[in-house]
């Protein structure tokens, strides 16, 4: 190891290590350097956004097919449950069935096709949300 003088010059050096690097020139980015770096984000960002359009139309198929699907599995059901033959005595015998509303409103309930109502509104859900978010992005890939 070369000794160090008091100062500052190491083994014989005119110069302290201070003037050293106030004299080593300045490292400069290459030119154009700032608009590849925008340029590369700019493309990544659209990436991203075809990307999100790519999963929100594939989205928008699927449910669309799920739904379709749901209907005519689940349709049926919901036209022949004994739900709207309830709904029916409303029209028919209105004043029967204001007198004993409280065990119509319990039989209604009783009588819902709750399960098919619910495989036919998960899919429109699922829609709804990818026709969100295809908006959103088609919004964004618009001004990009």
């Amino acid at each position: 190891m070369r000794p160090i003088a008091p100062d500052g010059r190491i083994d014989g050096m005119d110069r302290n290590l201070h003037e050293v690097f106030k004299d080593i020139a300045e490292i400069e980015p290459t030119q154009g350097l700032e608009s590849r770096i925008f340029q590369a984000v700019a493309m990544e960002e659209d990436r991203a956004v075809r990307r999100k359009l790519l999963v929100s139309r594939l989205g928008l198929g699927v449910s669309m097919a799920v739904f379709l699907a749901a209907v005519s599995v689940f349709g049926n059901a919901i036209l022949q449950s004994e739900f709207w033959n309830l709904v029916s005595l409303v029209f028919s015998d209105m004043w029967v069935v204001a007198q004993n509303w409280n065990e119509f409103a319990y039989s209604l309930m009783e009588t819902f096709p709750t399960v098919s109502v619910a495989a036919i509104l998960a899919p429109v859900m699922i829609l709804l949300f990818s026709f969100s978010v295809y908006l959103e992005a088609n919004h964004k890939h618009k001004y990009i």
